[in-house]
């Protein structure tokens, strides 16, 4: 970035291939490419930060993206990160300790505030904290543990993006608004595999996810075809929890808002997302803690009350809001 005008130019285009799911494909795909190929030529130059910085703000795209774009961009991570390997400062805290949603909305104004030193500096974190080996290392982590998860365990937390679109569309649909396109059918199924494929510290999350919608009265009146395949879900759960271990005094309530667990347990599906509700806390105020979510015998008491709860729907439909808890899962006083 040499000025102020071609400085917004890519910009734009890094947050607009970010932000926009629909394409054109081959355009933002070039865009990344064209990013990370210059990073990887130039890992610890001076211009580094600011493709760092760009393919964070393009990670939505590049972590669904086909092809050779998810390789290459982590392959010019890694560079940055044996770049600034062993690198230290005296900073507290840095920026990619932010929440995501925090991020994407700052780092725009960020990049350009940084490109031009006469502009004036409003962001909670100094200049120097940006421009700090410790900042690029860590985006560059981040973007490498969302590209090959398990790569960079020292990674700051961030939801998958493919895990962000599930917790939004079944989130419209709880609400009574499914977003355009939604195949509310498609979208039990996908709970249903989820819910029978998925072991060990993911699975608890999945199974929260699955039991608000046997809050949600359409459940009752969907197809057989949802119907039975949430059924079967919780039946594959049950039969792989037979004897759960537990040393819990007791677990705690889910929240008594079904858009609220659903949060819940998306957020749970993912080491990712697990490391986003500890360190951040979202969907509730004063979120439940994490171990005893987890915990195989709460899990296995989830699966067991949502499969009773769904035949009662079949037998006689409840009566009520679209997104009620049932009275045994009244959740905590401070709702979300």
């Amino acid at each position: 970035m040499t000025d102020r005008s071609s400085a917004e130019q890519l910009v734009r285009s890094w947050s607009e291939t970010g932000q926009d799911r629909y394409g054109p494909y081959d355009v933002q795909d070039q865009v990344v490419l064209e990013c990370a190929r210059a990073l990887a030529d130039d890992p610890g130059g001076e211009l580094a930060y600011q493709r760092v910085f760009g393919l964070v703000l393009m990670l939505p795209h590049t972590e669904l993206a086909g092809g050779d774009v998810p390789l290459v961009v982590a392959d010019a991570a890694r560079a940055v990160r044996r770049e600034r390997a062993g690198q230290n400062c005296g900073h507290a805290e840095h920026p990619f300790d932010e929440q995501w949603e925090d991020l994407v909305d700052t780092l725009p104004d960020v990049l350009l505030m940084l490109a031009d030193d006469s502009t004036e500096w409003w962001e909670n974190h100094s200049r120097e904290q940006w421009l700090c080996p410790r900042t690029v290392d860590g985006f560059a982590a981040m973007v490498l543990e969302a590209l090959e998860p398990g790569s960079a365990p020292d990674a700051p937390p961030l939801l998958p993006f493919a895990a962000q679109r599930a917790l939004d569309s079944l989130t419209a649909v709880l609400e009574g608004y499914p977003q355009p396109g939604t195949d509310v059918g498609e979208e039990v199924a996908g709970v249903r595999r989820a819910l029978t494929y998925t072991e060990g510290a993911d699975r608890a999350g999945h199974v929260i996810t699955a039991a608000a919608l046997t809050w949600w009265e359409g459940t009752a009146h969907s197809s057989d075809e949802a119907y039975d395949a949430l059924v079967r879900g919780f039946e594959a759960v049950l039969a792989g929890l037979t004897d759960p271990a537990c040393t819990h005094d007791e677990h705690p309530a889910l929240p008594r808002w079904a858009t609220s667990a659903v949060c819940v347990g998306i957020h749970l599906s993912s080491a990712g997302g697990r490391g986003v509700y500890e360190r951040h806390g979202p969907c509730l105020k004063n979120p439940p803690p994490l171990e005893p979510l987890l915990c195989p015998a709460f899990t296995a008491s989830v699966a067991r009350d949502s499969l009773a709860r769904l035949r009662a729907m079949r037998a006689e439909p409840e009566q009520g809001g679209t997104e009620r808890g049932g009275p045994e899962r009244g959740g905590p006083e401070e709702g979300p």
